[in-house]
């Protein structure tokens, strides 16, 4: 079992925000990332909070990237996330969950505001071999 905090949007969601909650997001980019809770996987379900919950086979695919819709540059932030522009490529980077559905979720768990960091590349592997139970995951 695993469980943390979440902070969550979807691809559709970010591709509607206005300019204005963009650039207040250079301070905070958890305003990028509307839905937010506890997030527990365990016996066979993901659980995002009271907003979402998945069974492995709602899952295609877990990556670890940054997409146009939410860059390097939003990731790092007031704070600057020049370190995700060299060595530390992925720092910052939101996990990426593709469905079935074909919708698009973005999740940052346990983000700590002022570092800017995630436990995102903890969590990578648990969600691929969750995914995987029901033939997802490609990665």
């Amino acid at each position: 079992m695993m469980h943390d905090t979440f902070s969550a949007t979807t691809v559709d969601e970010l591709r509607r925000t206005t300019s204005l909650r963009r650039l207040a997001a250079i301070i905070d980019q958890r305003l990028l990332f509307p839905r937010s809770g506890d997030i527990e996987l365990a016996d066979g379900t993901l659980q995002l909070g009271t907003w979402r919950s998945f069974n492995p086979g709602d899952i295609l695919s877990v990556s670890l990237e940054f997409l146009p819709e939410y860059g390097r540059v939003a990731a790092g932030g007031a704070r600057g996330g020049f370190p995700s522009f060299g060595a530390f490529k992925r720092l910052g980077a939101p996990l990426v969950l593709d469905l079935r559905s074909g919708e698009r979720i973005l999740l940052l768990i346990g983000y700590i505001w002022l570092a800017g960091t995630t436990k995102n590349a903890a969590w990578l592997p648990e969600l691929r071999a969750f995914a995987m139970q029901h033939g997802g995951d490609r990665h």
